[in-house]
């Protein structure tokens, strides 16, 4: 599908503030990013990441939809995406990873295993890097296999924020 036009908004949560970029067309959610940075670094990365498509301040359909995922703390909340890593192997990542329930972790031994290439453990860390969709593909579940959080896409203070408000039992701080 190629995309030609997205809306971003930037919204309040219970968990900070996200940039929500949807598809015009299609109407799928492309980026759910929590604002670590600057929203001017972000709205760089959008156009790094989709250098084709023309982003417009706007409103889009799923907003009501992506927020009350992430202020119920429920990743399984139907919204209509579109993953970053569409790959085959990065699909398989990301509904291994969708599997995991809130208030659990598993790490990325575990993903690998799970989803048929034990070897690939640095390949589903790297997926879980290029995860453009926060919280609705829970990356922050996926942990070091010593127990440590290891890395996160925004953050390991973001990590441990998330984890911890879905009742997580955590081991270690973070490496």
């Amino acid at each position: 599908m190629i995309i030609r036009e997205c809306v971003y908004e930037v919204v309040q949560t219970n968990q900070g503030e996200v940039l929500i970029a949807e598809c015009v067309t299609s109407q799928k959610v492309i980026a759910i990013y929590f604002l670590d940075e600057d929203l001017d670094v972000q709205i760089e990365e959008l156009h790094d990441n989709y250098p084709t498509v023309h982003f417009i301040n706007g409103s889009p359909t799923q907003k009501a939809e992506v927020v009350r995922a992430i202020n119920t703390l429920d990743s399984t909340v139907k919204i209509n995406v579109m993953p970053k890593g569409n790959s085959a192997f990065g699909i398989q990542v990301y509904n291994a990873i969708q599997k995991i329930p809130k208030g659990e972790t598993r790490s990325y031994t575990e993903i690998a295993r799970e989803i048929g290439n034990p070897s690939a453990t640095r390949a589903v860390a790297g997926a879980c890097a290029r995860n453009n969709l926060a919280y609705i593909i829970p990356c922050h579940r996926v942990i070091g296999s010593t127990g440590n959080l290891s890395g996160y896409r925004w953050g390991i203070a973001k990590k441990r924020q998330l984890l911890q408000a879905e009742g997580a039992e955590l081991r270690f701080s973070a490496m």
